[in-house]
């Protein structure tokens, strides 16, 4: 039976300029939709 936690192993390209991070992932990186919408999650919601 399969583990309900598993640990995420990524390799990505990491270009920092002066206003922004950029992450290059792998073509086949099947959880890079699912990291591209983590930031948009943890911003505060506004008042």
């Amino acid at each position: 039976m399969p583990s309900r936690r598993s640990l995420l192993k990524l390799a990505a390209r990491v270009v920092e300029t002066t206003s922004r991070i950029r992450l290059a992932f792998a073509a086949a990186c099947p959880e890079a939709d699912l990291i591209r919408g983590l930031p948009g999650a943890l911003l505060p919601l506004s008042p």
